[in-house]
Order: C-alpha cells, then structure tokens, then sequence
C-alpha cells in the first residue's frame, strides 16, 4: 500500500515545522545586574532552555559597548587566541556545564574594567540565540587609593584619638582641682 503522494506531503512537511520548533534554540540569563567587588571572581549565568547539550555548539561572550569577543568556544574547544587579550587567562566556561546546557561565564580576578554589559551567544545548524548580562564592579575601600592618602587617613585617625584622650585627661584634672 503507498500513501497518496498529497498525504505524504502534508506528514512530511507536519514533522518538518515539528522538527524546526523543537530544535530553536532560546537562552536565559539573569533579570537583574550581578555585583562583584574587584579582586573576586563571578560566575555570568547563561542557560539553555530547554536544557541541551552545547559541546557541539559555538558559544561566544563578548562586550557589545566594546566589540571585544571576551571568550569563544567551538568545536569543543577554548580558542583562547581569539580572546581579547585583557582577559586572557582569566575566562573559562565549565566544559561538564556544557553538557546540561549552562554557558556559564567565569571571570578570575574581577578588575574595573570589567563592569559593564556582557553577551552570550551560542549558535548550530539549528539557529542563534543571545542573552544579555549585566555586571556592576566595584571596588573596595582604598582599593584606588594612593599610599599617601591612606596614610593621612591613619594619621588624622590617630591625631583625633590622642586629642580626645588628652581632653579627657584635662578634664579630669579639672575636677580634681
């Protein structure tokens, strides 16, 4: 028995519209800024969803702003000479993520520079989809400052403690009086 060629038609082109929705390919990331202090690390949350194996997958971070790629992976490998060199050696992807679908980012040893808008990419034979990332660095408490500056801080610290010890020690002997 053969199928008239109409129906045949209608089955293939049915499972081909199937096949197609099932393969897009869609990413989430975070709904709110990420913040870090200069000198941690940060983990950049990037999920597939629904959840698929990405090893075979081109997956790309980059700075728009800058039009800096900051890591690129394909092919199930690092291609750590495509990446902009100040963050070099201080990016890596989780290769047993790539499995479950996370693209998570890891930046070493955050630096000013790196606040700012981040985006994931990833692409196949299926299609491209991108999620944005926001980080906010900051820097800690006399994290810029010059030596000399913390150095008056100490000592204006210090001349105010010895002032109201010797105001104390006036009163007192005051009183005494």
């Amino acid at each position: 028995f053969i199928p008239p060629i109409r129906e045949l038609s209608v089955s293939l082109l049915f499972l081909r519209v199937l096949l197609h929705v099932t393969a897009q390919l869609n990413l989430v990331g975070p709904d709110h800024p990420l913040s870090v202090t200069v000198g941690q690390d940060v983990v950049l949350p990037c999920q597939l969803s629904p959840t698929l194996n990405a090893q075979t997958m081109t997956v790309r971070w980059i700075r728009p702003l800058l039009s800096q790629t900051v890591h690129l992976y394909r092919d199930g490998v690092d291609l750590y000479f495509k990446k902009i060199g100040e963050y070099q050696g201080r990016t890596k992807l989780s290769h047993d993520g790539l499995v479950r679908g996370k693209l998570d980012l890891i930046i070493a040893d955050v630096r000013p520079s790196d606040d700012g808008l981040y985006v994931c990419t990833v692409q196949n034979d299926a299609g491209y989809a991108e999620t944005e990332v926001e980080l906010d660095v900051s820097a800690p408490f006399f994290h810029n400052a010059h030596p000399w500056q913390v150095a008056l801080a100490v000592m204006v610290v210090i001349l105010l403690t010895l002032i109201l010890g010797l105001s104390v020690y006036i009163v007192r002997l005051l009183k005494k009086k």
